[in-house]
């Protein structure tokens, strides 16, 4: 790979090519190039002052703002991966974040805060594939903890420049940052913007989303051209534009991006139909944490198939057999990703990573859990996955059995059972308690507030449901003391 190696040197060239362009904007604020990078870079003075060098973690423990992406370049500068925390999750859930990453330092709001673990390094912990780390970011483990995935500079570059390109994104564009900022889908909104020359819109608190005609009205305040939409969001917004036909989108808006689960050929009909002005795209991603962001594209039409596209340049992506072995044309097998996306591994875990992550013909794989199939055409489908892993929320991945075993740490709690069930606008998780004392069970209120100090937001049960007794079933995830 040719060109800037790391994700500062791609915002860099858009500074030095255009310094006084507006890289980032929040509420009234505006961050040109030239002063992102001088912020990026005296943040970085003083993380270095501290003892933060290459092949460490920078927790970055701040309200979404322009400090913020400067922190994230900060770190690059000097070779450290940033972790981005949700400052509304649950303490208990950061603190154990932070137990995991044992980063350097903790930047916040009012300064940083050094945590002892200044000689840890990340290559200790995890060999380096390829290229230093750039981010850590978290997703849901089987084993009822969240697992750190290690992304390197090598793979997220290679996303951005590709995304660059499908989007199409330049200097006159302006992006929302939407999701949350510990989502990696973070990674492609703020990176894709600032590699580009374009404006980085930031997300502010009025900006709500259940209402598509209100979100729209505001979409079109912002000016922005580009959103990237969690597909539960968009399915959702579809429906709701099939409802109401009079209802446009803002002339200025070009593109949408969708990703992170099954998006609706309904949907897809529903937003092309809305939008009254020529030139219009959506674009559906996929791709998991462990392979920087999406390994592949889509266009979606008004009245073509929903598939998953295509891979991007300098990735593969093929259903293969329980022996890593490629299917028959149109057979449906795991989805296998290789090339130059997949993520480091999952950070001291050992056996998950030899599970997940090795190499097949000279080059880096990682299976994906999900099951696809290649169609005539060449496009990619997906066919869901091989486990009970399951996307809720818009595309956010949780392992079923997380969220029982929080549910089990009740002492009021002798059973735990959860499972996804289907809604109109995307899955949600349905749980089920069986309590030690029947006679004497807990409220679904007390329980709802147990969870809620142990879980992010999007992990939370949809419905929570007292019961004597659940037969398992092949869906249903239980854990019990032994």
């Amino acid at each position: 790979m040719t060109g800037p190696t790391s994700l500062h040197d791609l915002v860099d060239a858009c500074a030095v090519r255009e310094p006084g362009a507006i890289a980032v904007v929040h509420g009234a604020t505006e961050l040109t190039y030239a002063q992102l990078v001088v912020d990026s870079h005296a943040l970085a003075g003083d993380l270095r002052a501290v003892g933060v060098g290459p092949e460490q973690v920078v927790a970055l423990d701040l309200p979404v703002g322009p400090r913020l992406i400067a922190a994230m370049l900060a770190a690059g500068r000097l070779g450290a991966a940033f972790l981005p925390l949700e400052r509304r999750d649950p303490r208990a859930r950061t603190d154990f974040l932070l137990a995991d990453s044992r980063p350097a330092a903790v930047v916040t709001a009012d300064g940083i805060r050094t945590t002892g673990a200044a000689g840890l390094r990340l290559d200790e912990r995890l060999p380096v594939q390829a290229s230093p780390a750039a981010y850590l970011s978290y997703t849901s483990g089987s084993t009822g903890e969240p697992k750190g995935v290690v992304t390197e500079q090598h793979a997220i570059v290679n996303y951005v420049r590709a995304a660059v390109a499908e989007y199409r994104l330049g200097p006159q564009d302006r992006q929302l940052q939407f999701s949350s900022i510990a989502f990696d889908i973070a990674a492609d909104e703020v990176f894709s913007t600032l590699a580009s020359g374009a404006a980085l819109v930031l997300r502010d608190e009025d900006l709500l989303y259940e209402d598509v005609e209100d979100f729209l009205r505001r979409v079109e305040e912002r000016s922005l051209t580009v959103l990237n939409l969690p597909t539960g969001i968009w399915n959702q917004f579809g429906l709701a534009l099939r409802r109401r036909p009079e209802l446009r989108l803002p002339a200025a808006l070009r593109l949408i991006v969708v990703g992170g689960e099954a998006a609706s050929p309904e949907a897809a009909a529903a937003w092309h139909a809305a939008a009254a002005h020529p030139g219009f795209r959506l674009v559906n991603a996929y791709g998991p944490t462990e392979a920087a962001v999406s390994v592949t594209f889509a266009e979606l039409s008004a009245e073509g198939p929903v598939t998953i596209g295509r891979p991007l340049p300098g990735v593969d992506v093929r259903p293969v057999d329980a022996e890593l072995r490629p299917v028959l044309p149109g057979e449906i097998g795991e989805l296998l990703v290789t090339g130059l996306a997949p993520a480091r591994g999952y950070l001291d875990r050992p056996e998950q990573t030899t599970a997940r992550f090795g190499q097949l013909d000279g080059e880096r794989y990682y299976r994906t859990g999900d099951l696809g199939r290649i169609r005539p055409d060449g496009l990619l489908e997906f066919h869901g996955r091989v486990d009970d892993q399951v996307k809720v929320r818009g595309g956010y991945r949780v392992e079923p059995g997380e969220v029982a075993r929080a549910l089990l740490a009740h002492d009021a709690v002798r059973e735990a059972h959860v499972l996804p069930v289907a809604r109109e606008s995307g899955r949600v998780l349905a749980a089920y308690a069986v309590p030690v004392r029947p006679e004497r069970p807990p409220t679904a209120a007390a329980l709802r507030e147990h969870l809620s100090a142990l879980l992010p937001d999007y992990m939370l049960p949809a419905s929570l449901t007292l019961v004597d007794a659940v037969p398992l079933t092949p869906r249903a995830r239980s854990t019990r003391p032994r």
